[in-house]
């Protein structure tokens, strides 16, 4: 991650802490993960984890790691062989998710469900960081 890269995250992630110090442990993993960009379920995790029992009106800080995720994160569906079937942008709404585990099981029905790829026998999804161009 470059330096602004990583001034961005930082910048995202101080109100955060200031405000959820309890949180910290999580806030320093998705910072490390964020940095290195080699872990975007870690990202998710942890998202997930430092809104867990927030109150209410703490939610607002999140707005922008939210949206620093959607623009940073994708999802990357490959068949049975391995071959690219689809990337799809993250997109997080606490109202529809409550952790990972049910934004995992909301991809996972949107792909076989939602999709033509009902006739697969397998659907492997996976978290990426967007590519740098994309971002941009």
């Amino acid at each position: 991650m470059s330096v602004s890269g990583q001034f961005e995250i930082d910048s995202i992630l101080s109100p955060i802490a200031q405000e959820l110090s309890y949180r910290a442990d999580d806030i320093l993993d998705l910072r490390e993960a964020a940095a290195r960009r080699n872990d975007p379920g870690r990202c998710l995790s942890c998202y997930f984890r430092i809104l867990a029992g927030v109150r209410p009106e703490s939610m607002a800080l999140a707005t922008p790691l939210r949206e620093w995720l959607e623009q940073h994160l994708e999802v990357v569906a490959q068949g049975p062989e391995l071959e690219e079937l689809e990337r799809i942008p993250i997109h997080l709404d606490a109202a529809d998710t409550e952790d990972i585990e049910d934004f995992c099981q909301q991809m996972i029905h949107q792909f076989r469900y939602d999709r033509t790829y009902q006739g697969l026998r397998s659907i492997e999804l996976s978290f990426q960081f967007k590519e740098a161009a994309n971002i941009a």
